[in-house]
């Protein structure tokens, strides 16, 4: 029982790895990484955070999206406060004056209720959402941006 236990963990690691490294070396994924480095052109792009009580990961995903390599003339970030009842309201009030940053409290109606108001809220060309308890890396929204060139395409999500 323990070896066949071993060989299945042995096999579900190897197929990982090798998923990763197939993933990250095809040529796609290179193209797009090499696309993404193009310093010309930047659309205006706006990325929603919906939150509610967030108040202890607010701040990290705001400092990722502040470190993203992007043009911050071209970006904005929209906190949106879905009614929170921890101290939320006040972490995202120290934002308020930030060029890059609007903050935007409402009652709480739902996340997709504080998605839609924070795209009601820009004239961006491109909108992204992000989870108030996530982080991203400072590549990201250029390499997410290269997959637009193609147009049949209407909708990209991040891997993981």
């Amino acid at each position: 029982m323990t070896e066949a236990v071993l060989y299945v963990t042995l096999f579900l690691a190897l197929y990982f790895q090798t998923f990763a490294l197939l993933t990250f070396l095809s040529r796609d994924a290179r193209l797009r990484r090499e696309k993404a480095r193009i310093e010309s052109g930047f659309p205006k792009v706006a990325v929603v955070v919906p939150c509610w009580n967030e108040e202890s990961t607010i701040g990290g995903t705001v400092a990722s999206l502040l470190a993203l390599d992007y043009p911050k003339d071209r970006m904005e970030i929209l906190l949106v406060n879905d009614g929170s009842t921890d101290n939320t309201k006040m972490v995202m009030d120290t934002y308020i004056g930030h060029p890059n940053i609007t903050v935007i409290h409402k009652e709480n109606g739902g996340k997709h209720t504080a998605v839609n108001l924070g795209i009601e809220r820009t004239d961006a060309e491109f909108i992204g959402c992000l989870d108030a308890d996530s982080f991203v890396h400072p590549g990201a929204l250029k390499e997410v941006l290269a997959h637009f060139d193609d147009p049949t395409v209407a909708a990209v999500t991040a891997s993981m």
